[in-house]
């Protein structure tokens, strides 16, 4: 009877011990599921990093106190493998940006679900109107292929205000896959620079230079609205006024000055610098200022070719060289031709009183890649240009860092000014023998401490006047060369009222990235290292080897069938041996309890 108690009592203490357990662990889970709403932490173990934010946009996340709602339109149940991949990135961003704060909201919208027709077509709109680029692809479905056009873009509103960014990163040259891949990379750039340019209290200022024969405003109107987000838009007039440029600082009783712009863009100028103009540039830069050029090498228009089938192009005399020079740099006087180019539409022929027209290689309209892994170019698609300059990078004592933005190919032709440029050229197979230059520099970026370009060339008094704050040696600044002023162009009809987006081919319908590239050089030049810095990451495409997957195939399915069910198999056996060890030592200790209560009983 006694030893029945003290089982019972054993029992008991058992139970209350499991109850114990059951209790702390339920208390357990529940105490980190309520840490998991305030606290959040991860650990990426991946190679590329591709689950971290950088620190710039967690401290950018930091100060959103309001409500940030991103609604995406990139939902469907008919998305292809690749968008779906792209919509799952996204939803993966927006979850890392929301556990970083609390006040990040989104949802993921299908235009399509939209059963109102007159209203699906102004969502469209809408997004288009905002320079999101349609997607049409062709989707397998019970009745055949069916196309779709998808606008793959996210919709970000913060404290009243609203912008727009486009997912998916197009790319000329570039395997579908890649090219999803390239936008994965930017996911965080994309959408990190719409929150910046949302929250951000002071605007840059971004200044055209007019006075030298620019381009007109109807031909920047696209560039300018896009900026206009971002930036502070002005236009300025050098005018040898040496205050155009700069702003007077106040230090106690003396006085220094400081760049009146953040970026002054000069968008292909075909009058010359005069002397005083260029000492004001020249003196802009020193104090710190940030320039943006797109110049000519050579004077050449398609238009001139529209009147007659040859032209006569000769250099571009602007004054430029010696300040160009001294910063390292050299436009040359020449047109870069390369194979891998624009065509333009060529008569061919005639039906009876209509010529018949065909799409030749017009070869001095290169399209420009991205040779650099450089934040401004990185995975950004090819560059729309017409007849194009070479630049060369020069050596001088200035310890100056020079990156090369913009290439051509490996096919390319340079053809000195002055040059006869005749129609007929496209109607004419390349000699490959001539196209014997590969990947020329056509835009520069420059940083560092640059030497005056008036260095040893002034007299003290002048040099010295208080007035004239003159600077030999400039801080740390950076300028971008461009070798061909129509890259900033967008077209512009007076005939029928319409401005066509910037980097659009007429001829071939096509849109490329000018856009991009010149936001993506002002965002560097302004300052926003903090948001070019998440263009530098790199999510590898990990592809499976196809050979090695058709040699190893057997293997593969042995390994991911047969051998999952052998290892279960196993565990089975093993808990079953197990268990009746248990069993059988349970038995065997109640059989001796037994055996010695019957002998204590004989005793008595």
């Amino acid at each position: 009877m006694k030893k029945r108690n003290e089982s019972n009592k054993k029992q008991r203490g058992q139970l209350q011990s499991s109850l114990v357990e059951m209790i702390a662990a339920v208390v357990a889970v529940v105490a980190v599921n309520v840490a998991g709403i305030y606290l959040f932490g991860r650990i990426d173990l991946t190679e590329d990093q591709r689950y971290s934010l950088s620190k710039q946009t967690k401290e950018l996340l930091k100060e959103v106190d309001e409500p940030l709602q991103f609604r995406v339109y990139l939902e469907g149940d008919d998305l292809p493998a690749e968008f779906r991949r792209l919509r799952n990135e996204t939803k993966d961003m927006l979850n890392q940006f929301r556990a970083y704060n609390r006040n990040v909201e989104y949802d993921f919208f299908n235009i399509a679900d939209i059963e109102d027709e007159k209203e699906k077509a102004a969502a469209y709109r809408q997004l288009m109107e905002h320079d999101i680029q349609p997607s049409p692809i062709q989707v397998k479905t019970k009745n055949g292929m069916q196309q779709l056009v998808l606008l793959p873009a996210a919709e970000i509103s913060y404290k009243g205000k609203k912008t727009y960014v486009q997912l998916l990163t197009s790319q000329k040259y570039v395997a579908a896959d890649d090219e999803i891949n390239n936008s994965v990379q930017n996911l965080e750039y994309q959408l990190s620079s719409a929150v910046r340019t949302l929250s951000r209290s002071r605007k840059p200022t971004v200044a055209f230079e007019i006075g030298h024969g620019e381009l007109p405003s109807p031909n920047l109107y696209e560039i300018q609205r896009s900026l206009y987000e971002q930036y502070t838009l002005d236009t300025v007039t050098i005018g040898e006024n040496i205050q155009s440029l700069r702003t007077t600082v106040k230090k106690d009783s003396s006085y220094s000055f400081a760049p009146k712009y953040d970026v002054l863009i000069i968008a292909r100028p075909t009058e010359p610098f005069s002397e005083r103009d260029l000492f004001v540039l020249d003196q802009y830069i020193m104090s710190g200022g940030r320039v943006l050029w797109f110049v000519d090498g050579v004077r050449a228009d398609m238009d001139s070719l529209s009147k007659q089938p040859q032209m006569l192009a000769v250099a571009n005399t602007l004054g430029l060289d010696d300040m160009f020079y001294r910063y390292g740099l050299r436009i040359n006087s020449n047109l870069v031709m390369d194979i891998r180019c624009r065509p333009i539409p060529m008569v061919v022929g005639q039906m009876g009183d209509k010529p018949q027209y065909s799409f030749t290689p017009w070869y001095y309209f290169p399209d420009l890649i991205a040779t650099s892994q450089h934040p401004i170019v990185r995975n950004l698609d090819v560059i729309k240009s017409d007849f194009a300059s070479s630049i060369d990078l020069l050596q001088n004592e200035d310890d100056l860092q020079k990156t090369v933005l913009l290439t051509t190919s490996e096919y390319t032709r340079l053809k000195n000014a002055p040059v006869v440029i005749d129609l007929n050229e496209a109607k004419v197979e390349p000699d490959q023998r001539l196209y014997n230059h590969k990947e020329v520099p056509v835009a520069v970026l420059v940083e560092g401490k640059f030497t005056s370009m008036f260095h040893n060339r002034l007299t003290p008094d002048f040099a010295s006047a208080p007035e004239i704050g003159y600077r030999d040696r400039s801080e740390d600044t950076k300028i971008i060369v461009v070798g061909d002023g129509d890259i900033i162009k967008n077209r512009f009809s007076a005939q029928e009222r319409t401005t066509f987006p910037l980097g659009f081919d007429n001829y071939t319908q096509t849109l490329y990235a000018n856009r991009e590239f010149i936001m993506n050089a002002v965002n560097y030049l302004a300052g926003n290292d903090d948001v070019m810095a998440t263009r530098g990451k790199s999510v590898q495409l990990r592809k499976l080897d196809m050979v090695k997957v058709e040699k190893s195939a057997a293997l593969v399915k042995v390994v991911n069938v047969v051998l999952p069910a052998l290892v279960m198999a196993a565990v089975a056996a093993l808990v079953v041996v197990l268990r009746k060890r248990r069993w059988k030592k349970n038995t065997s200790g109640a059989d001796n309890s037994d055996k010695g209560r019957k002998q204590l009983k004989r005793k008595k």
